[in-house]
């Protein structure tokens, strides 16, 4: 029998042009993943290849949090002039993805023709922690860098909520409630193949601890009684990325109770979905398991919740190349082990053949609005 359609819903590319530190400011020299990473190296490692993938932003270089050279003064040429100095990084990934979906690779782009058909939607980076004035401006610069081929494959939008130190996040979204809001509800004006945009939510209760994901939870709130407000009749699309990283360990640990519990108060929202994605990473106090049955003891706490909260909205990402970081597979086999843990996990769950489905592609389809 043969496997079914994969739509990877999360993996990250660069060219060999885009590996040091002034690309992204994480990619201290001798970085394992400090090094190509095109669309070539990723086939090469898939088994069996997926139909399509997601292409998620990579947190590219920015010199400051915010564009602070921007005066309530500057007429809109200036703003725009302004920000393309300050998000050059970000434009120059989107010039990287335009020449994926053009079809015209350059010289260390990692992909052939061929494979370019692979990627059927992009979700990119966008300051929406900036006022609307400069968040609409950007977007108008992003829109002209991308091109229209692009534009139509940019299904969604991330900002990353992790690593930005204790409390930030939390009193980043209250204090700019409003402008975070406005700009989320925006991405239904922009135009494109979808009916309604999704935000992809980064957060790490691993490491920055559970207040991002409750301001998160506070934040969605606030979005939809705006959306109700207005009379939107579609609404954002919100996509939880990698379980929002809950701690792991080999040995079954419960889920803590502010983690169940957020992820139950959001259960009920049908444009919310869950990337099933990012669980190496989060073995930090022991080596990650290589095993099967040792990785499913230690998740099954967690996927059950999620399963039993986001029915037939969770989705299979592998989080490549970044699964190989804390994957004990090695950069061959990582990928291909956690899509043995997914499809095992199911088989334990007696999952149906459509349930499967909505797991390796139709929760990913509805949320980004692609078809394989």
């Amino acid at each position: 029998m043969s496997f079914p359609d994969i739509l990877d819903t999360h993996i990250h590319l660069w060219p060999s042009t885009a590996t040091s530190s002034s690309n992204h400011g994480w990619m201290s020299p001798g970085h394992q993943l400090a090094k190509r990473h095109g669309i070539s190296d990723y086939l090469a490692i898939t088994s069996p290849q997926p139909t399509g993938f997601i292409y998620v932003e990579t947190d590219r270089y920015l010199p400051s949090a915010e564009p602070s050279d921007i005066n309530e003064s500057d007429n809109d040429d200036d703003v725009k002039a302004k920000l393309r100095i300050w998000a050059k990084e970000p434009l120059e990934e989107l010039r990287f993805l335009a020449r994926i979906v053009e079809e015209r690779p350059d010289d260390g782009d990692g992909f052939v023709e061929s494979e370019a058909g692979k990627m059927k939607g992009c979700v990119v980076y966008a300051p929406f922690q900036s006022s609307p004035r400069v968040f609409n401006a950007y977007l108008d610069i992003a829109r002209e860098v991308a091109g229209p081929r692009l534009w139509k494959h940019v299904k969604g939008f991330r900002y990353l909520l992790q690593g930005k130190g204790d409390g930030v996040v939390a009193r980043m979204l209250q204090e700019n409630e409003k402008s975070w809001i406005h700009n989320l509800c925006a991405l239904k004006e922009l135009g494109g193949e979808c009916e309604a945009w999704c935000f992809d939510v980064g957060v790490d209760t691993h490491r920055d601890g559970e207040e991002p994901m409750e301001a998160v939870g506070r934040l969605i709130k606030g979005v939809r009684e705006h959306e109700e407000k207005e009379g939107h009749k579609n609404r954002v699309k919100f996509v939880l990325n990698h379980l929002a990283k809950p701690p792991l360990s080999p040995k079954p640990t419960p889920p803590s109770d502010i983690w169940l519990q957020t992820m139950k108060s959001l259960s009920s929202d049908k444009a919310i979905f869950m990337k099933l994605s990012g669980a190496f990473n989060e073995f930090t106090v022991s080596p990650t398991p290589s095993d099967v049955p040792t990785l499913l003891t230690a998740l099954t706490p967690f996927l059950d919740h999620i399963f039993d909260c986001f029915p037939r909205r969770v989705m299979f990402g592998s989080d490549w190349p970044v699964c190989n970081v804390g994957g004990p597979a090695g950069e061959q086999g990582s990928w291909k082990l956690w899509k043995e843990v997914v499809e095992k996990w199911m088989d334990g769950k007696g999952y149906t053949k459509e349930e499967r489905n909505s797991v390796w592609r139709g929760a990913g389809e509805e949320a980004y609005g692609v078809t394989l």
